[in-house]
């Protein structure tokens, strides 16, 4: 794909070096350094690249100002921050830019951020484009928990690598983890776009395949959008952000998976009434049952989750502290899995980003996770699952 690229760059030597590299993979490029210049300019061609701007002025205020040029297509913009300052990226978004490049960075990041810039912008021009209807079969799982370091990510990663294994290419995990998200360090990948740059383009958060260019791909099969960098880019996500992303993924995707993290919230309200399935790990401790049992008592006036609810009891002590049979009256539902206590295989694959299914396959926490994908994701090549448990009234006065 050859491009025409517009770059604004004050300072010469930095904008010599910059149209340099954004010109590599075969794209023409303009260079100006006046703000009326670009915005004489911005309508013909295929991208804006903001760097340097005069003084005077910001790169936020150029983005505003492009914004409202007036009627016609609206070239998108990439912004190059300055520094890696939290606060300019921040201004630099509400600004509207389609996407923002902190330095450093390389080539090959650039070159692809501007490819998959343009490719958006073609595809959302296209008319007629929009989301496809959701296909019988396609499901949405969420994990969530109150409580923290309970092993909802860990849970989330593998479930979601098992159903890779499965259909390669057409599962997601979203980590919806906003302020301190670990998926992307679970799998040892580190995404140049997140869920926040999502956030800010709204044609691909109704378009199933301008989607899919936000997912980074995993080794094992998997495609990850990853959390916002850091808790300050959280509020600029909406509930209703996560509401249509997570419908637009379920039409692009025939399995996705959530870490929804621990915050209750209105946008966890908005992954709870979408998803088929929501598992609750728990471990044996009083505070973090209780923790559960707040939860409920909470949502159970606002009906906010919906589809089937299991409970994975994750052993995260040497010792039994309580039994399972009490765990089970106090939750008022069976267990539909047991994670086994181990010192060593969970701390290894956080360690080195390798998750149990792929680092210890032949563990007895692998196995125990592949048997709770049996139960959530379905049986392999025919066989059978076993009756799920009926529920019953507990000690929290839930079923």
């Amino acid at each position: 794909m050859q491009l025409s690229l517009l770059l604004l760059a004050s300072d010469r030597t930095a904008a010599a070096q910059l149209a340099q590299a954004l010109a590599a993979p075969g794209h023409g490029v303009t260079v100006v350094a006046s703000v009326a210049d670009l915005l004489a300019a911005a309508p013909g061609h295929s991208l804006v690249v903001i760097d340097s701007v005069p003084a005077g002025t910001t790169a936020a205020a150029v983005i505003a100002e492009l914004r409202g040029a007036g009627p016609g297509p609206v070239t998108p913009v990439l912004a190059i921050a300055q520094t890696a300052d939290l606060e300019e990226r921040i201004a630099l978004l509400e600004a509207n830019a389609d996407d923002v490049l902190t330095r450093p960075f390389d080539s090959a990041g650039l070159a692809a951020r501007v490819e998959a810039l343009a490719l958006r912008a073609q595809h959302a021009s296209r008319p007629g484009a929009r989301a496809r209807e959701t296909e019988p079969g396609r499901r949405v799982i969420a994990v969530f928990s109150p409580k923290g370091g309970v092993g909802t990510t860990t849970i989330a990663t593998n479930l979601a690598l098992i159903a890779a294994e499965r259909q390669p290419g057409m599962t997601l995990l979203i980590d919806l983890d906003l302020s301190f998200g670990q998926v992307a360090s679970h799998l040892n990948l580190t995404p140049p776009q997140t869920v926040l740059d999502l956030a800010r383009d709204v044609a691909a958060q109704h378009d199933p395949e301008l989607l899919r260019t936000y997912a980074v791909p995993h080794k094992g099969g998997l495609q990850v959008l990853a959390a916002p960098p850091g808790p300050g880019f959280t509020s600029l996500i909406t509930p209703q952000h996560v509401e249509q992303i997570v419908s637009t993924a379920a039409d692009a995707y025939e399995t996705v998976v959530i870490d929804a993290g621990t915050g209750l919230d209105e946008r966890a309200m908005a992954v709870f009434g979408r998803c088929d399935t929501t598992i609750i790990p728990v471990i044996p401790e009083i505070p973090a049952l209780n923790s559960v049992h707040i939860m409920f008592e909470q949502m159970s006036d606002l009906g906010a989750m919906g589809g089937s609810i299991l409970f994975v009891l994750n052993n995260a002590f040497a010792r039994d502290l309580l039994k399972r049979s009490d765990i089970e009256t106090a939750l008022g539902a069976k267990i539909a899995a047991e994670l086994p206590y181990d010192p060593l295989v969970y701390l290894k694959a956080v360690n080195e980003g390798v998750p149990v299914v792929l680092g210890s396959s032949r563990s007895a926490p692998a196995e125990r996770l592949r048997a709770l994908a049996g139960v959530v994701l379905g049986p392999v090549n025919g066989a059978v699952p076993a009756p799920a448990p009926k529920e019953k009234r507990g000690l929290f006065g839930r079923r």
